[in-house]
């Protein structure tokens, strides 16, 4: 697990201010659970300038004894709660919030090597200004400049792509420091979309993406001496809405191609296989809710794009049920929340590779911690 903190301006204030190391508390203590690999550090304006507290803390237990391997673990979370608050005190070096950067780094910080579950954390306001997820440029809201994100952002230098395979959790987003603007409920909902829609685009195993309010800090958090570097304000556009509603929870994006045969509504084998394995990813959380969207790419008539999205819909509702999760609630969305939308190169030809990515199943999933 890579976990890395916002230490940017617009989290940091002399007033109340986000406590990430309290935020990144809880997914910490369940790596040192599972026995993960764990780094913890701090981001600013430049992927160049992550900064680690520890890297590659093993947290597994050696002792063969129940007892003793507990008494590790505890001690292992306390070193590790001090590493994060170490973090959190290190000061800016470059001006601005380069998430995208922090994201890249991060997912390159985790290894691929083995079955090892692969995951990044993230604490930050989400309020990207480097780069093409640069949200101070103009008013964020609205669908279009989430598109344009999407259409966009694969295409630059500085896009995560080691990020894919990478659980992601992202935690604080949509709150700042005292004194930064704030978002409404609204923009939040933008904001929790447009992250989403990110994280799915860079083939994420699975997106979290919290908007919920964060533990706060009384009197700024430090940071290191003088006023650290600037991180230009993020406004939103005041007429715009909500986006149309999204559900909660964990969103695990699922390719098509890993659950079903061309152009099939039937979940093979390995595709239950696959359902397993995030089934017992979950763990012990009591799931209270499942929802399951289909998707496809642009290719057929939109009536047989959407009759198949809701097919394969409820067919992966119907194995994640025989799985022992509640029942699901299925829809298919058909080609629309397309997250590559160049399906077709200049020359009119198919770009198989943007149309898998199209091609999924996403599964939210809602738990409760029990």
């Amino acid at each position: 697990m890579a976990v890395l903190l916002d230490v940017s301006a617009s989290t940091r204030g002399t007033g109340s201010a986000p406590d990430w190391a309290a935020e990144v508390d809880a997914p910490v203590a369940a790596a040192v659970d599972r026995g993960d690999v764990v780094s913890i550090g701090a981001f600013d304006g430049s992927a160049s300038t992550v900064t680690w507290a520890t890297r590659d803390r093993v947290t597994a237990p050696t002792s063969k004894r129940t007892n003793n391997q507990r008494l590790e673990r505890d001690a292992t979370k306390s070193c590790l709660r001090g590493w994060a608050r170490q973090a959190a005190r290190m000061p800016a070096r470059t001006t601005g919030t380069d998430v995208l950067g922090a994201l890249g780094v991060a997912g390159g910080q985790t290894s691929p090597a083995g079955d090892a579950r692969r995951t990044v954390v993230i604490a930050t306001d989400g309020l990207g200004t480097v780069g093409c997820a640069d949200l101070s440029r103009a008013p964020a809201g609205g669908a279009a400049l989430i598109e344009a994100a999407v259409r966009d952002c694969p295409n630059r230098s500085g896009w995560p792509t080691e990020l894919a395979g990478n659980h992601l959790v992202m935690l604080g987003v949509g709150h700042p420091a005292e004194g930064q603007p704030l978002p409404q409920t609204g923009h939040l909902a933008w904001l929790r979309q447009y992250w989403r829609r990110l994280c799915a685009a860079a083939q994420a195993a699975s997106c979290e993406v919290s908007t919920a309010p964060v533990t706060v800090r009384a009197g700024g958090t430090g940071g290191g001496a003088g006023r650290p570097p600037a991180d230009p304000p993020v406004s939103f556009r005041p007429e715009v809405g909500p986006p149309p509603p999204e559900p909660e929870g964990k969103v695990w994006p699922v390719p098509s191609a890993a659950l079903f045969a061309t152009d099939s509504d039937e979940v093979g084998q390995a595709g239950i296989a696959r359902l397993g394995q995030i089934r017992k990813e979950i763990g012990g959380d009591r799931v209270t809710r499942v929802e399951v969207i289909g998707y496809t790419d642009s290719r057929g008539s939109d009536r047989h794009n959407q009759g198949l999205s809701e097919r394969r819909a409820a067919a992966v509702g119907a194995a994640l049920r025989q799985l022992g999760l509640p029942t699901p609630v299925t829809r298919g969305a058909g080609e629309t929340g397309r997250i590559c939308l160049t399906e077709q190169r200049p020359d009119g030809t198919w770009d198989e590779g943007c149309l898998q990515r199209n091609r999924r199943v996403e599964i939210v999933i809602s738990t409760e911690s029990g």
